[in-house]
């Protein structure tokens, strides 16, 4: 029961990342990787006196990825959907 709650966390994140990174202004989709950022960061602090660093220096790359490939996907889709309005406008002012 633990995994399901942490693929449903995963995923309410990936959402929200989008859902940030489709807003007008770019700057909202930085939101997530930069508080991403700040978590391993100081995580890392507290690993440094404990233990192993290499793993969670893999974690945090992976995850960065992750989140700043969906601020990527979120912009592209957001360029689609002003094309495509741009597109219907045109089209009625044809008409």
């Amino acid at each position: 029961m633990d995994q399901v709650y942490k693929w449903l966390i995963f995923i309410g994140i990936m959402g929200v990342q989008f859902f940030l990174s489709r807003r007008n202004n770019a700057y909202w989709g930085a939101i997530l990787p930069v508080l991403y950022l700040v978590f391993i960061f100081g995580w890392l602090s507290n690993r440094m006196v404990n233990g192993n660093t290499f793993s969670l220096i893999i974690v945090a790359i992976g995850g960065l990825a992750i989140l700043l490939g969906e601020w990527s996907n979120g912009r592209e889709s957001l360029k689609k959907k002003r094309k495509k309005e741009l597109e219907k406008m045109k089209t009625l002012d044809i008409k």
